[in-house]
């Protein structure tokens, strides 16, 4: 499952929704044979998954009827104007400052560069960029292991604490 609780997500818009369908020949699942057209008038909205199951979420939006797939959604969903990590392959990822978002695009993350960080908080001119993959900034944990600084992502991080609950406090 690409998302954790907490996550914003966006529900893709109707006819995204749509296309995804016909390319992988799920058009029945999206008529309502599994998914309720009930759950259309989600599509396009700002969501916060509130649980994560084997195959599915569940979310606030819904107060949790639904579950949800990682294909039904466009990806994270930001604020204007809010900081996140945006890459072209998900291999180097960089923090940048988010604008918008353009369905169907193959870069639909638009935001703006450091360098232009200023002009955009002032309200001047900038320049702005598109994006394939964009995610939340990832925390990082420094541990010290035989004196050694170690880096870990946050994920890592969480499962290392749960797995030393009850052997040590942490």
């Amino acid at each position: 499952m690409k998302y954790k609780v907490g996550d914003k997500v966006r529900i893709r818009q109707l006819k995204a929704m749509e296309r995804v369908c016909q390319k992988t020949n799920n058009f029945l699942w999206f008529n309502g044979h599994n998914m309720p057209l009930r759950m259309s008038k989600y599509c396009g909205e700002i969501a916060t998954i509130t649980k994560v199951q084997e195959n599915s979420y569940k979310l606030d939006i819904d107060g949790g009827q639904y579950s949800w797939q990682d294909w039904m959604f466009e990806g994270y969903a930001f604020e204007f104007g809010e900081e996140a990590e945006f890459s072209y392959d998900k291999g180097d990822w960089c923090k940048r400052i988010y604008l918008g978002y353009i369905d169907g695009d193959e870069y639909p993350y638009v935001c703006v560069s450091d360098s232009y960080r200023e002009n955009f908080r002032n309200g001047e001119k900038y320049i702005s960029y598109k994006w394939r993959y964009a995610r939340p900034i990832q925390k990082k944990h420094t541990i010290i292991i035989d004196g050694k600084e170690i880096e870990i992502s946050e994920e890592s991080y969480q499962k290392l604490k749960e797995s030393l609950t009850g052997e040590i406090n942490v």
